[in-house]
């Protein structure tokens, strides 16, 4: 995901704990540098992502991450174009009535880094969505305990052995956060909770029998893994915002 980083470290631009440049080119990670296309008043070029972050900090509001799905759309503004591209790719930034959403392009099995050019819309005000960072946490700390309990009862809590190694990867997902310094701690540890499962989620994606043996069973993975799902993509809506105001 790139829209989180971003987010945090345009609120440490914002708060003065990190230069323009610093935000910008850890926002983009092991990236090549990221783009902005479309952006006022430069569209239709195509400019660093130093410009967006500028752009932003002159419109004095914060920036909020999305993470929409078919049938939550929580806290994504209009119009219609922006939530067409947000919904798409899963993610987008937006604040001070500018969104942005990510267009990005590997490059495998060549070594040359990911690009990503972020698309760049107008977008109305719109309800903010709130989810603090404690309720976040209850709710992941909940779904993870039930999730766990539905799998085992439905006894389709297993992997394959070739999937040993990469859980294992999976969950030191955590220890990869590319957060600004002086990010609050209890947001730190969500994400870091938040990002080991989401990796073990994906890897449950690349098994989708698991410990099913059946169509029975493998609709009670599914239903199992469904309310992680979310409450992981909640928390980390809730994780990456912890510095945005309203």
């Amino acid at each position: 995901m790139r829209s989180g980083p971003l987010a945090a470290w345009s609120a440490a631009f914002f708060a003065g704990r990190v230069s323009l440049d610093q935000a910008a080119d850890a926002s983009t990670g092991t990236d090549a540098p990221h783009q902005v296309g479309g952006l006022p008043p430069f569209a239709p070029e195509i400019v660093p992502v130093r410009e967006l972050l500028v752009h932003w900090r002159r419109g004095g509001a914060s920036v909020r991450v999305v993470l929409p799905v078919a049938g939550d759309v929580r806290g994504l503004p209009g119009p219609a174009g922006f939530r067409t591209a947000a919904l798409e790719q899963g993610e987008a930034v937006f604040g001070a009535g500018t969104g942005v959403v990510p267009q990005v392009i590997g490059y495998a099995p060549s070594s040359a880094p990911t690009s990503v050019l972020w698309r760049s819309f107008a977008v109305e005000p719109g309800p903010v969505d709130h989810v603090s960072v404690a309720d976040a946490q209850y709710d992941l700390t909940t779904a993870i305990r039930e999730s766990a309990s539905a799998l085992s009862a439905a006894e389709v809590a297993g992997w394959t052995d070739d999937l040993a190694e990469p859980l294992h990867d999976a969950r030191r997902a955590g220890e990869r956060l590319n957060l600004p310094p002086g990010f609050p701690a209890r947001a730190v540890a969500l994400l870091a909770q938040a990002e080991r499962m989401q990796a073990v989620l994906d890897l449950a994606c690349a098994d989708p029998l698991g410990g099913a043996v059946d169509r029975m069973g493998l609709a009670a993975r599914a239903s199992a893994l469904r309310p992680l799902a979310t409450a992981v993509r909640r928390a980390r809506v809730a994780g990456y915002n912890a510095e945005a105001r309203d």
